[in-house]
């Protein structure tokens, strides 16, 4: 298995919306911060499982949808939560207009390079 994931463009993903995403068998949220700077988190809110793909980008943190807790792109709970509850954040690459995402559970092997069949 591959230790990076293509996510595809870049620049689709910098409109000011999460995304969900599916990558190494693991739903995830990928959203951009003010700065343009993409992040990938675990899609799963930890306090009832609600889906951050659903909620909203507010700032450079993104809202749960049931009861408005915020996470910055590091996973760290910044907003509504008496707990701070982490969520993994996932290492991404933009390389040559494309965004990458590092399988987080094994070191990387080399740099993410262009799948020979990607159309973009």
């Amino acid at each position: 298995m591959s230790d990076w994931h293509c996510l595809g463009t870049a620049d689709d993903l910098r409109d000011g919306k999460p995304h969900a995403v599916r990558a190494f068998d693991t739903d995830l949220v990928a959203y951009s911060d003010r700065a343009g700077v993409i992040h990938v988190l675990d899609s799963r809110c930890p306090h009832m499982g609600a889906n951050l793909s659903k909620g909203r980008v507010v700032g450079d943190t993104i809202d749960c949808p049931a009861h408005l807790w915020r996470w910055n792109g590091q996973g760290k709970c910044v907003g509504g939560s008496p707990k701070l509850l982490p969520i993994r954040s996932w290492t991404t690459e933009e390389r040559d207009g494309l965004l990458y995402l590092q399988r987080s559970d094994a070191p990387p092997t080399g740099r993410p390079v262009r799948p020979a069949n990607a159309w973009w």
